[in-house]
């Protein structure tokens, strides 16, 4: 039985299936990427003290907080309509990235000019000219990096995904001894986003003239023409929603650097990378469900149901193995590493099972453009993660996010399963 169920011909036909196979190709991205990105930390914390450490990746977070505000949402936007894009693919792109890039430079200065009011911690950053015209560059660059992931995946090319996500993992590990010398105070953040310049080029060279044209070669005929009021009413809906997902994860840095200090940030930060990195198998699963359903919404309800299934085949055995193996993970990077990181380690990889449910929520929202569940469900998660982490850090240390998170989305999955469940496991979809 065994035999005939895991036979070459069976495996083939799984993963040829495009609801999985762009899912893997994005969870191979997502794996490769945290292993290799894993072992950047780990050189980092050998390299740099944890102060410095720590300061540096609360400005990564703060980086990412402000390229993520400008990308105006349009990431889910484009894995939902560039399948039906046909011809207007390579303009719809053009416009997208040309709206972020204005926003990028227009946050990132704000976000630079009012650094001593909304980011203390970060302000003595903000003397160094280099560092302050790196931020700018690495938003923008940041901004284009994330939105071309998105184009691939609506494109049916996430195949392509891993190996960008590789050769930046790979170059990344390549420059960081070198910085660290050069710029010992900045030398984290202008290794973590050099090698994604030298990436846009290239990649964008496919995604324009090979990937777009063969795309709408393909005629998409039985898809309804793309409208502009889609796209805008699809952006208005589900801003509030991308703010609500961004503070949730990428503010959570900077508020432990701001209540406990760059140090204390420091140990926050490995758990933190590592959990998130385990949370992208759900994203995954959920979006390459969401770019599926696009060419067939009938099949949603089914679609549902498999990616259930395999992202808890995935994730329980993960969350299982950090659990138990959490303290040698952190000692790559130091024994205090270990010793002040395993409990919350160990509190966010449990909370990332009832983030399943979450995630595959949040992606039979988007393709049905209910944009107010998914804003609904994201500001739930941004109130329990920051609010609770406000009031638990200082009575349990960086601990407290970890307890913060595993409630919120414990709660959150028991709100979006209660509401939804029978719709999925049922006959259909409503």
């Amino acid at each position: 039985m065994l035999t005939r169920l895991f036979s070459p011909s069976l495996v083939l036909a799984h993963l040829r299936t495009p609801l999985y196979a762009g899912a893997y190709a994005l969870i191979a991205s997502a794996a490769v990427t945290s292993g290799l990105g894993l072992l950047y930390w780990a050189l980092a914390a050998r390299l740099y003290e944890p102060a410095t450490l720590g300061l540096n990746s609360a400005a990564l977070s703060a980086m990412l907080f402000v390229s993520g505000i400008s990308q105006l949402s349009l990431n889910g936007v484009l894995v939902r309509f560039i399948p039906s894009a046909g011809t207007h693919s390579a303009r719809f792109v053009v416009l997208a990235y040309a709206g972020c890039l204005i926003a990028a430079l227009g946050a990132s200065l704000i976000f630079l000019f009012g650094a001593s009011v909304w980011a203390p911690r970060l302000a003595p950053l903000q003397s160094n000219f280099l560092w302050s015209i790196s931020f700018v560059v690495a938003v923008m660059a940041w901004t284009i990096f994330a939105l071309q992931d998105s184009v691939l995946t609506g494109l049916r090319q996430a195949q392509w995904v891993p190996l960008e996500n590789s050769l930046y993992a790979v170059a990344k590990i390549g420059v960081l001894a070198f910085f660290a010398v050069a710029f010992p105070a900045t030398g984290i953040f202008i290794s973590w986003n050099l090698p994604v310049l030298l990436l846009l080029v290239p990649v964008n060279v496919l995604i324009f003239r090979v990937l777009i044209p063969r795309h709408a070669r393909a005629g998409m005929t039985n898809q309804p023409r793309l409208r502009a009021r889609q796209i805008v009413e699809q952006v208005a809906g589900n801003y509030l929603g991308t703010l609500f997902s961004l503070g949730s994860t990428t503010l959570l840095p900077i508020l432990v650097t701001t209540l406990e200090g760059a140090a204390a940030n420091a140990h926050f930060y490995p758990p933190w990378i590592i959990a998130s990195a385990l949370q992208l198998v759900a994203l995954n699963m959920a979006t390459s469900m969401t770019v599926e359903a696009s060419f067939d919404e009938t099949k949603l309800a089914l679609f549902a149901r498999r990616v259930m299934i395999h992202t808890a085949r995935l994730v329980i055995p993960c969350v299982a193995g950090i659990f138990i193996a959490a303290p040698f993970l952190l000692a790559l990077f130091g024994t205090s590493y270990a010793e002040q990181g395993t409990t919350l380690l160990r509190l966010l990889a449990l909370a990332a099972i009832p983030n399943m449910f979450v995630a595959v929520a949040i992606g039979l929202a988007r393709v049905q453009n209910r944009a107010w569940l998914v804003t609904l469900i994201q500001g739930a998660l941004c109130l329990f993660g920051l609010g609770s982490s406000y009031f638990l850090v200082p009575v349990l240390g960086i601990s407290g996010v970890g307890v913060a998170w595993l409630l919120g989305q414990s709660l959150v999955a028991l709100g979006v399963m209660a509401a939804i469940g029978k719709r999925v496991w049922g006959e259909r979809f409503l």
